[in-house]
């Protein structure tokens, strides 16, 4: 018996401390002292079997852990963000102990290591969404829906607006607007990507093209620069942008097509 109880205490720490990780990810707290919050936890429920309690006794000493657990390894300085903090616990706890639960039914309590391996893939599922989550959410705030005008010419995109893009044109004194060749191509469709290496003639096409250098992403290279007519974001109209011609998979980073200058914050607010 006693093998049994250290078995059990030992599940149900490490549970217990995957439990408050992630609750601390779902929450985007640091949280403290998970060790004592999760050591209490696991000898309370190693416990609970000579209490003889009844289902409805268990669900509230369950709840009870929760609301201890909380209090123990969260800040919180509202009854609103203790009740955030607390549903994101009991829910985990419950998601987290119906596998246990399911595992230990169905292989007995052998099955110590698979219902940890269960439980710790889990949490690498969903801390792996909750990144991805959380960046699509961040990268969303600084999103906008923009609309490049040449000539008669004319497309769409999504837009980033990155604090760090802080270039200006030396020739013309004006924010850099960085874009993508596959943005350069649907406004200028006649000018491949040959001509932009070899500056060929048909640059003349472009409206003020020239030739700036260009350091910020890792590159010495140098970078055409040229301006469009009409950039148009949050129903504001801007003429004359500085557009930067730019080879690097910034897509892949900000999950947008153009880089727009932190100097558009003050032009579109």
């Amino acid at each position: 018996m006693k093998i049994i109880v250290e078995y059990v205490l030992l599940e149900n720490l490490l549970i217990n401390l995957i439990i408050l990780k992630t609750t601390a990810l779902l929450s985007k707290e640091t949280g403290r002292l998970f060790w004592l919050s999760a050591l209490l936890g696991a000898c309370v429920t190693v416990a609970l079997p000579a209490l003889a309690l009844s289902t409805v006794g268990m669900f509230l000493v369950e709840v009870g852990l929760a609301m201890l657990a909380t209090c123990i390894s969260f800040k919180f300085k509202t009854i609103k963000k203790f009740a955030h903090l607390f549903l994101c616990h009991f829910v985990t706890s419950f998601l987290y102990g119906g596998a246990c639960y399911f595992f230990e039914g169905l292989f007995g309590i052998a099955s110590l290591l698979v219902v940890l391996a269960v439980v710790l893939t889990t949490f690498v599922v969903i801390k792996f969404c909750t990144k991805k989550l959380h960046k699509k959410q961040a990268i969303d705030n600084f999103c906008f829906d923009v609309t490049l005008v040449s000539g008669q010419n004319s497309s769409n995109w999504k837009a980033f607006l990155d604090s760090g893009n802080m270039l200006f044109d030396p020739v013309t004194e004006s924010p850099i607007t960085l874009i993508n060749y596959r943005v350069f191509s649907s406004i200028f469709p006649d000018i491949d990507i040959q001509d932009v290496l070899r500056k060929t003639e048909k640059l003349k096409q472009l409206k003020f093209a020239h030739y700036v250098n260009f350091n910020t992403l890792g590159t010495g290279d140098k970078m055409l620069v040229f301006q469009v007519d009409k950039l148009c974001v949050q129903n504001k109209v801007l003429e004359n942008v500085v557009l930067g011609l730019c080879f690097k998979n910034f897509n892949q980073a900000f999950g947008s097509d153009i880089i727009l200058n932190n100097n558009i914050v003050c032009q579109i607010a």
